[in-house]
């Protein structure tokens, strides 16, 4: 991700103040094996910066959706549920964020090659992605069939995947998109693509990156012109 800017840095001062922000030098002391709980509130930042930064930057991208949803597989939803409520109230009285997702969920810590990713489609439903069309038998015709229910072809907000690694100490990673607002489908002629190399007809920013972290009560911040993610990870046992 980008580095923080001056602006965002103080809105993020402003926002959680202080005595919440990770800024205290981390301990390594994350163990691959260790139970960890991991909670993040994701928002769209709002304001001149954030427009700019998706009129100037969107384009059509397909967003990585391998990985498993919260409650599939090895990552469970958090016994302890989501914890973060203050956090989300100060991203939503300030005026300046719009939260498009509160997660709680819990797993092992994994190293780098074996840590799940998770699969997330948070924000507002913007519709599903056509499916490729299909030439009907003129001699044989056969009945309408419905086609199943696809989560890959429902497009929200926000899409991708995040995963939590543990080497010498946690770290957050991303490979999400936002799709810009209105999130209307686009003419792909307008972009010279065939219509099938259209992401659905959305156009998005890229939202990767990564963020070292410790375990404890610290939140961290992982910054970027137009999606903000706050995390905090605790140990659960051990």
């Amino acid at each position: 991700m980008p580095d923080t800017t001056p602006a965002r840095r103080n809105f993020l001062l402003r926002l959680l103040a202080a005595p919440f922000l990770g800024s205290a030098p981390l301990v390594a002391w994350a163990q691959v094996g260790q139970e960890y709980r991991i909670e993040l509130v994701i928002f769209e930042r709002l304001g001149y910066e954030s427009r700019r930064f998706l009129e100037t930057t969107a384009r059509p991208l397909e967003p990585p959706l391998s990985g498993f949803g919260i409650g599939e597989g090895p990552v469970r939803p958090s016994d302890r549920g989501f914890e973060l409520e203050h956090v989300v109230a100060r991203v939503e009285q300030s005026g300046q964020g719009r939260v498009l997702a509160r997660l709680a969920w819990d797993q092992v810590g994994r190293d780098f090659r074996s840590a799940p990713w998770i699969r997330i489609q948070e924000g507002r439903y913007l519709g599903e992605r056509m499916a490729e069309p299909t030439t009907p038998d003129p001699i044989q015709p056969g009945p309408v069939i419905l086609a199943p229910f696809d989560p890959e072809r429902q497009r929200y907000e926000l899409e991708g995947r995040i995963r939590v690694w543990v080497g010498q100490y946690l770290h957050l990673e991303t490979d999400l998109i936002f799709h810009a607002p209105p999130a209307l489908p686009v003419a792909a002629a307008d972009r010279g693509e065939h219509a099938e190399s259209v992401a659905g007809g959305f156009t998005a920013v890229s939202v990767r990156g990564s963020q070292r972290m410790n375990s404890g009560e610290d939140l961290f911040y992982l910054d970027h012109p137009v999606v903000g993610i706050i995390a905090r990870v605790t140990r659960t046992g051990g």
